[in-house]
Formats: structure tokens, C-alpha cells, sequence
């Protein structure tokens, strides 16, 4: 497969020869459905914590006496029944690490790219360099390319803070490095904009 090398005008500068082998990787949804699951499990900070009745303060003597005070017999004001007492079955800040197979990470990650390369949502800039860290640069780059109002990824192979700092206030835009691209990147973004060498990266990656 042949894609064009564009410039920030989306002017035609050169060509990007792809294996068609890609295109030949067949899995199924439920694989993909596993990897962004496992993707998703982790990333999550699981922050919920409730306290039981023995990590509440307070509640060390008895209320009251067992028998004779015409109430109902109690041990404790931190027992689950009580206002302010301990939480029975609450969440629990424990973290559950997921794992999978690192070769079904790599096929999933090839049948998403394929997948976003056959349906033409994907350009490559054969140099993604803006002047000053402005928004309305970048912005200007995003609209010479048609990808106004459009979900982006734009994936780079190095770090350009000027890049990072034009774009973290435009709406429906995020930046990666690809070595952080993940599968679950191609399900929620649109448009993929990649520079020469990001792509060659993650095309070394799957391979």
C-alpha cells in the first residue's frame, strides 16, 4: 500500500510504501474487546475506599448494658446498622493488575492500524514543526489539513514541548509519543496524523 506524504498545506511531498501484509491479520472483536479491557483495568486508579467496622474510630465499649434497658442489645456504635458505622461489601482500594499475551497486544494493534489506514484516516506529515507554542498555529496546521471539528491523535516520535504546549487547549485533540500508542487510541480518536518516522516506529512495533 502506497500513502502519500503530505505537508501542513496537504500538499503531496512524497510517498510511504506499506507492507500488504497488514491488511492480511484476521482476529476476532472478542480479542480486541479483551485487550481495551485490560488497557482500561489499568490505567484506572481504584481509588474507592470504604472503612469495615474494625477500621472505624470510636465504638470500643458497649453502649449500654445487654439486658434490662428495654432496647435492643448492641455491642458496638460502629457495627454496620449504625449511622457513621463501618460499610459491609464497600469498594476496597485494592489494586487488580490485568496482563495479556504480549503477541495479541501486537495483532490488535495491527488490525486497528489497518483498519484506520484502509478507511483513509490516516496522514503522514512529513515534518509536524510549528514556529511558537500557539494554539492558533496549530489550529491553523489542523484546518489546512480538513480535520476541523474532527477527534485527532496526532503521534510523534520525539517530544516537542512547542507542539505539547499549542495543543493541550484545543477540544477533541490529544498528543502521543508512539511508543505510548495503544489500541485503545485507534477506537476513540478519529483522525490519525503521523510523522514519518512515528509511524515506521509502531510499523517495527507490530511486526
Amino acid at each position: 500500500m502506497i500513502v502519500d506524504i503530505i505537508n501542513k498545506e496537504k500538499q503531496k511531498t512524497g510517498e510511504f510504501e506499506i507492507d500488504d501484509k497488514i491488511f492480511e491479520t484476521k482476529i476476532k472483536d472478542d480479542l480486541i474487546h479483551n485487550v481495551i479491557l485490560t488497557y482500561l483495568n489499568n490505567i484506572h486508579t481504584n481509588s474507592a475506599h470504604t472503612l469495615t467496622r474494625a477500621e472505624v474510630s470510636g465504638g470500643g465499649r458497649k453502649p449500654w448494658r445487654q439486658k434490662h434497658t428495654g432496647r435492643a442489645r448492641h455491642g458496638s456504635i460502629r457495627s454496620p446498622i449504625w449511622k457513621g458505622g463501618g460499610v459491609v461489601f464497600g469498594p476496597r482500594a485494592v489494586k487488580k493488575r490485568l496482563s495479556i499475551n504480549k503477541k495479541e497486544s501486537k495483532q490488535v494493534l495491527k488490525v486497528l492500524l489497518a483498519r484506520k489506514l484502509k478507511d483513509n484516516n490516516v496522514l503522514i506529515l512529513d515534518n509536524f514543526e510549528i514556529t511558537q507554542p500557539k494554539t492558533k498555529e496549530l489550529v491553523k496546521v489542523l484546518d489546512n489539513l480538513e480535520l476541523k471539528n474532527k477527534k485527532v491523535l496526532i503521534v510523534m516520535d520525539k517530544k516537542d514541548d512547542k507542539i505539547y504546549k499549542a495543543g493541550r487547549n484545543i477540544k477533541n485533540l490529544k498528543i502521543l509519543l508512539a511508543k505510548d500508542l495503544n489500541g485503545y487510541e485507534f477506537l476513540i480518536n478519529e483522525k490519525f496524523i503521523f510523522s514519518k518516522e512515528s509511524l515506521q516506529e509502531i510499523l517495527r512495533r507490530i511486526n
